[in-house]
């Protein structure tokens, strides 16, 4: 049995964060989302796999655009004219409600539609046959445990599945993946979307989302292309990405002029290799070089500039989405103590608890409090801008006073 398992397409899903005036970039943006599905249709029928699984959120919205279905349905269509079947369940996002679709699903597409644990057979081509238990969202959240309704392993068929769409918290039909059942020959799970392998015996995977949509989404690996047989179970990745983020790290010790420096950064971006489309890059600049502060002063000149020149240079596969400038102090003395202080301040107040006590009376003041929430790389960005922050306010008084 050979199967793809991915999840949490988000087909209509903008991008974040990327304000490109560049028609090119503009147009990659909209038609990206359909260029990832339709390879992960390329994949099916290239690898001649009996069937796609999608575990939950294929749209964004509740309510997906008629376009959007119709893009869907065609694609769909594709694979039935290659005798593959998709197996499909509806996550938090795009929970099921059958008004909201225009067309009539393709006869090739296995459809869970309830939210309660069902368990559906395939006939496979080579004779054998699978049972396949999951369940869907009619609600935007599912706040009770679905695991214990998973029914014992089939007896009838070849191979039984499992499929998840949730994880630890309340909302989202928690559970844990040591409670799945170990007799399942396979856990396909969704929601969370960074890609992972849970457990080899027996395999247990999150698919992860196959194109991230955010910043936080750089941790994409693909599509998971599973193959079980008698003698066990193995799979690989299959990357169908359009759109890759990548996060880079400079650090410039020697003494430049701020031309240099500005040369020195593009070549380090610019040397790097670039694979997909659209390449987003987050730079953290960190230099020893007294004119780090000019440089944060003026750092969106720089990046203005260094989008479009690295957009030229790497004929706009190279997208400059932010830089950050800190200075590097090392072990100097600032007002009577060293530096690492700060930072041991800072790592204090990395912690959730101490973060969230420094915050608790902004989070009480009603009129803001609804438009703050940090997630943990939230939370390690605010503390290091801010050590930042006071090392140069402390670096400027002290030199102030020589």
């Amino acid at each position: 049995m050979r199967f793809i398992h991915t999840a949490d397409l988000h087909i209509d899903q903008p991008f974040s964060g990327i304000n490109s005036e560049q028609t090119y970039i503009q147009d990659l943006l909209k038609t990206s989302n359909q260029e990832v599905l339709s390879k992960i249709v390329d994949r099916c029928i290239e690898k001649r796999v009996d069937f796609l699984l999608i575990v939950g959120d294929t749209f964004h919205q509740a309510q997906s655009s008629i376009h959007t279905q119709k893009f869907l349905m065609e694609q769909f269509l594709r694979l039935e004219q290659e005798d593959i079947k998709v197996v499909l369940s509806f996550g938090n996002h795009d929970y099921y409600q059958e008004n909201r679709y225009w067309f009539e699903w393709p006869a090739n597409v296995i459809l869970f539609k309830k939210e309660e644990v069902q368990t559906k057979t395939i006939q496979l081509k080579n004779g054998e046959s699978v049972s396949i238990s999951g369940f869907s969202y009619e609600h935007q959240w599912v706040e009770q445990p679905m695991v214990n309704d998973y029914p014992a392993r089939s007896q009838e068929t070849t191979y039984h599945i499992g499929f998840y769409h949730g994880d630890n918290t309340g909302k989202y039909a928690p559970f844990s993946p040591a409670e799945l059942s170990s007799s399942y020959d396979y856990w396909g799970l969704g929601h969370i979307h960074k890609s992972e392998i849970i457990s080899e015996n027996p395999l247990i995977a999150y698919s992860g989302t196959p194109q991230g949509h955010t910043k936080k989404e750089d941790q994409v690996q693909g599509v998971l292309l599973v193959d079980i047989n008698a003698g066990g179970s193995d799979f690989g990745w299959l990357d169908v990405s359009n759109i890759s983020w990548n996060k880079k790290e400079i650090e410039i010790t020697e003494e430049l002029s701020k031309k240099e420096l500005l040369a020195a950064v593009e070549s380090q971006i610019s040397d790097a290799h670039y694979a997909y489309p659209l390449n987003i890059i987050e730079v953290n600049l960190t230099t020893t070089a007294e004119n780090a502060s000019d440089l944060l002063n003026e750092k969106e000149e720089m990046l203005l500039y260094l989008q479009e020149s690295l957009l030229k240079s790497s004929n706009y596969k190279v997208w400059l989405k932010d830089i950050s400038v800190l200075q590097s102090t090392s072990d100097k003395l600032i007002m009577g103590f060293e530096t690492t202080l700060i930072d041991d301040l800072g790592r204090k107040y990395r912690n959730r608890n101490n973060f969230d006590k420094a915050v608790s009376d902004l989070l009480q003041q009603p009129a803001i409090a609804k438009y703050l929430s940090w997630e943990e790389e939230d939370i390690v960005a605010c503390v290091n801008e801010s050590s930042q922050l006071i090392k140069d306010k402390m670096i400027f008084k002290n030199e102030a006073s020589q």
